[in-house]
């Protein structure tokens, strides 16, 4: 994953150890593969910029969002791998 993610694992157990507060992550996270090795070690997956790139041109951006939020939750079951 991108560089921001050195150590992210680390640093969300050394939180976990300290809180029982669901945590989640969202450096840098723009493809289903990147939200689901996140997604390996936290609660939570946030994702921004990437849902607002993949709705931006669109005609019928509800549809679009939609469509790249079942994406991500493929990946999410799937251990990484988008199915369509």
């Amino acid at each position: 994953g991108p560089a921001i993610w050195r150590g992210m694992r680390w640093r969300v157990g050394r939180i976990r150890s300290r809180t029982n507060t669901p945590l989640a992550v969202g450096f840098g996270i723009a493809t289903p593969q990147q939200a689901a090795a996140v997604g390996q070690f936290s609660d939570g997956v946030i994702v921004g910029s990437a849902l607002i790139n993949a709705v931006d041109l669109a005609t019928d951006k509800a549809a679009a969002a939609a469509s790249f939020v079942r994406t991500l939750a493929r990946a999410l079951e799937n251990d990484g791998q988008a199915t369509s």
